[in-house]
């Protein structure tokens, strides 16, 4: 029997497990990306305002959230895409890619479904194989629908084409850095916590080596698989170079997965289980006090990550106002107007951070659901375990985390807001901004749990919606009023720029109690595992 055999049955499997995800991963991360370029040919019609933008982008704080900034002295809209939204758009392939992997391979022995499928005619590297192949896949569909969304809204080929190959690339790096942590740890959380970790890493690296070397990019940037994607210069003078270290890297990590895999048993990792006491502690005492150590991982790297990222929008503040005072026409697009320009720009970009806040809770969410199919949900109800106290005590640990990683995206731009601006008040007034998104995040929170109380099998969407919510939530100032009636944030006062009102958000605080009380009391009522 080939080390192969079964592999093409698996990839099947695969790609029919993952029918909805990968739909959804593909339409919510190429439309999302091509809606904003759409929106940017609206919002910057002619060569003027956009030359005003590149004065923003080039500063040390917009290259370390967006870009090095290529093309800024001929600023034209590809440019701008490349700069300005290609950054985000690989981070979000990167997390497609780590889930996905993640769920075929550590998830699949976790639950014990590998050992029962390695006891018929398949070999040890088929499943890795039909793992790879369909995150791979993903990633190939979101590339061409991104290719022909910028191709619709009227962007060059060769500049599409070549943002498009980037994203592929970044995708596939990931992929293969998934696949290779899969065979460190025995559980799934890990597995995507070091996945997550990797991304958050790796923005990072870029953002400092950007800042320091700027368009060249120094020596961090070039470790950095966003990096080396970004250093194409789509649309300023296409390089495809680049592109051929991430498929290296891509093609050396991957073989050192199938390499790992003959050196483990199923179901165990590479690395050996920490010996623990012989009794639990009493810290692990009941639901709640687990579910936290089990996510801590994951609640530190989304935790941190957000946080680095409020760093740098933080000390956008000085700039952003000179640039409504260059093009006072563009104080249209944020909430308060001219006024209260660095404000509104805040309000915005605090919606983006929360929003990675609730990416966390939907993974979280997905995680539960493992916890059903691995079968150690049932051995737990066998207990003196209530189904309320088993969904209740996870889901508070959810919404905590999530309302934690909120407040701390104000912390963060609250802090660098302080210096930049020269106003202490700024830190108060951010950190009460992120505290006003609680009641919106605790109902993208219960929504989740709503979802996985009721039909679980529409957690994929979650991710859809998620991109729905963060494209109602950054561009409603230019978008129909009807648009955003199904994201909480078009009822949350947009602090700091506007009033405050308690109104809607006790509104949607009981709406967000609605939700829970449906999550479990559908929890209740369905069986375990369907």
């Amino acid at each position: 029997m080939s080390r192969l055999s079964g592999t093409g049955v698996l990839a099947e499997l695969a790609v029919r497990t993952d029918r909805v995800r990968i739909p959804v991963w593909t339409v919510a991360v190429a439309g999302l990306t091509v809606l904003i370029a759409s929106s940017y040919s609206t919002i910057y019609p002619t060569a003027e305002s956009r030359q005003a933008r590149a004065e923003l982008i080039s500063s040390p704080a917009a290259t370390a959230l967006a870009g090095p900034g290529y093309g800024l002295d001929d600023y034209t809209l590809g440019a701008m895409v490349a700069n300005e939204i290609a950054g985000m758009t690989m981070v979000a392939v990167a997390i497609m890619s780590v889930l996905l992997v993640t769920r075929h391979l550590r998830a699949e022995e976790e639950s014990g479904r590998t050992e029962l499928v390695r006891a018929g005619v398949v070999g040890r590297y088929a499943g890795i194989t039909a793992g790879l192949l369909s995150a791979a896949l993903a990633n190939v569909f979101v590339a061409l629908l991104l290719v022909i969304g910028l191709l619709g809204v009227g962007l060059p080929p060769a500049g599409s084409l070549n943002m498009s190959a980037g994203v592929l690339v970044v995708g596939l790096v990931f992929t293969s850095l998934s696949a290779l942590a899969s065979q460190f740890t025995e559980h799934a959380r890990t597995a995507s916590g070091v996945g997550i970790s990797a991304i958050i890493v790796a923005y990072l690296l870029r953002a400092v080596g950007d800042v320091q070397q700027g368009h060249s990019g120094s020596l961090l940037t070039w470790v950095s698989p966003i990096g080396w994607s970004q250093a194409t210069r789509a649309y300023v003078d296409e390089r495809w170079w680049p592109l051929l270290i991430g498929i290296v890297a891509a093609a050396l990590t991957v073989a050192c997965a199938y390499a790992a895999i003959g050196r483990r048993d199923v179901g165990a990792g590479l690395l050996p289980p920490r010996a623990g006491r012989a009794e639990a502690s009493p810290r692990l005492t009941g639901v709640t006090a687990l579910a936290a150590r089990q996510q801590r991982g994951q609640i530190l790297a989304w935790g941190v990550g957000v946080f680095a990222l409020s760093l740098p929008i933080g000390s956008l503040g000085r700039q952003i106002s000179d640039f409504i005072d260059q093009d006072p026409d563009l104080a249209q697009l944020l909430p308060g107007g001219a006024a209260a320009a660095a404000d509104g720009a805040f309000a915005l970009y605090l919606v983006f951070l929360v929003v990675m806040a609730a990416m966390y809770a939907v993974g979280a969410v997905i995680s539960i659901r493992s916890e059903e199919s691995s079968g150690r949900a049932e051995e737990a109800l066998a207990t003196p375990v209530s189904r309320v106290s088993w969904l209740g005590g996870q889901l508070a640990v959810i919404a905590g985390a999530a309302v934690a990683i909120a407040v701390a995206a104000g912390v963060g731009m609250g802090i660098t807001a302080a210096f930049t601006l020269s106003d202490a008040g700024a830190l108060g007034r951010l950190i009460g901004a992120a505290l006003n998104t609680v009641p919106a995040v605790l109902v993208l929170v219960g929504s989740c749990a709503a979802v996985y109380g009721l039909i679980p099998r529409a957690l994929p969407a979650l991710w859809a919606f998620l991109g729905y919510v963060l494209v109602a939530g950054m561009f409603g100032e230019v978008l129909p009023d009807w648009f955003g009636v199904f994201s909480p944030f078009h009822y949350t006062p947009t602090l700091p720029a506007e009033s405050f009102s308690a109104t809607p958000l006790v509104v949607l605080l009981l709406l967000a109690a609605a939700l829970f009380l449906a999550a479990v009391t559908g929890f209740q009522r369905r069986d375990v595992g369907r």
